[in-house]
């Protein structure tokens, strides 16, 4: 799959369901890594922290906003290509419950509630899985989604904002 000299997936997967039944709407179209970081995060930190904060629910959807798409970073006219070109990236809106409650990303730095405190753990969680974590605090961008990246930086680098 490629759309020019600096876009492309050398072998995509297209990702509908996570393990337990967790549908991605929209499916995503992504690296194998980073489908694998995914699930990885889901089952070892997302899944968790939500039985922690909300006993008894569970995921059975996960809103993705962005997967492979050709485009510099923040879709911007100029500048770098972005890792969704390369499908190194996946962008997470929203986390669908089995009551049919929806955990929406959004900015959570000062709510005290346990959902609050559920998105920032696993926002922290996700440091573990992916190379790249921005969140709704580290730019304008990003203030309705978590990105989600495996691109891989010198000596091991993690850049979580």
């Amino acid at each position: 799959m490629s759309e020019g000299p600096s876009c492309g997936i050398e072998r995509p997967i297209r990702l509908a369901e996570l393990p337990g039944g967790v549908k991605v709407e929209p499916a995503a179209t992504l690296r194998c890594e980073t489908a694998l970081q995914l699930v990885r995060w889901m089952e070892g930190s997302v899944k968790p922290s939500l039985e922690a904060a909300m006993p008894g629910e569970a995921i059975t959807g996960l809103s993705q906003a962005s997967a492979y798409v050709c485009r510099n970073r923040n879709n911007a006219a100029g500048g770098k290509v972005s890792e969704h070109a390369f499908g190194n990236a996946v962008d997470i809106a929203a986390f669908t419950l089995r009551s049919g409650a929806t955990v929406t990303i959004r900015p959570v730095e000062r709510d005290s509630t346990l959902e609050g405190a559920f998105q920032r753990a696993i926002t922290e969680a996700a440091c573990l899985y992916f190379t790249t974590v921005l969140d709704p605090g580290s730019d304008a961008a990003h203030e309705t989604h978590l990105h989600l990246d495996v691109k891989a930086r010198r000596g091991g680098y993690r850049y979580c904002w």
